[in-house]
C-alpha cells in the first residue's frame, strides 16, 4: 500500500511529516537539532490531534546525529501523555548513527510496557531498516482487523 503525505509540520528543531495508510498513520519525526522532553510533547499533542486510532506508529530520524535528550522521567511524562491522548498500542524506530541509543531504547521499552502500553520499538542505523519494519507492523495490524 502507497500512502500520501497528508500534512508537514515544522517544530524546534524536527520537522512532522504524516504518512496517511488509511486506517492508519505513520508520523516521520526528522530532527534538525536537539529534541528534548518540552519539544517532544508539543509534537506528541499535534500528533494526538489528528490520531484516528489507538494506535501510535513512528520513526524518529536522527541521522543528523543531534544530541536527543531522554531521561526516565521525561519517558513517564511522555507516556502519560500519549496514555491520557488514549494511545495505547505503540510501534517506533529510532534511526542513529548512535551505536549506545539502543540502551535508551530498551529502556524506553520497558517503561512503556511497565505503563500499560503494547510496544515494540527498535534502533537500526538505516532508515529502510525502520521504515520496513514499522510499515510491516502497520499493516500487520491493519490485516488482524479485517480478518
Amino acid at each position: 500500500m502507497k500512502p500520501t503525505i497528508t500534512s508537514t509540520k515544522s517544530f524546534d528543531n524536527c520537522d512532522l511529516h504524516v504518512h496517511d495508510y488509511g486506517e492508519e498513520n505513520l508520523y516521520l519525526i526528522k530532527a534538525k537539532g536537539p529534541i528534548d522532553r518540552r519539544q517532544r510533547a508539543i509534537v506528541f499533542k499535534d500528533i494526538l490531534e489528528i490520531n484516528k486510532t489507538g494506535n501510535f506508529f513512528y520513526i524518529l530520524d536522527n541521522r543528523g546525529g543531534y544530541e536527543i535528550e531522554l531521561s526516565p522521567a521525561d519517558m513517564t511524562f511522555l507516556n502519560a501523555l500519549l496514555y491520557e491522548g488514549g494511545i495505547r498500542y505503540i510501534r517506533g524506530a529510532v534511526v542513529t548513527l548512535d551505536v549506545a541509543y539502543s540502551l535508551l531504547v530498551s529502556l524506553a521499552k520497558a517503561k512503556a510496557r511497565a505503563e500499560n502500553f503494547e510496544v515494540e520499538l527498535v534502533s537500526t542505523t538505516m532508515f529502510a531498516d525502520a521504515e520496513e519494519f514499522v510499515t510491516s507492523k502497520m499493516l500487520e495490524m491493519m490485516k488482524v482487523r479485517q480478518d
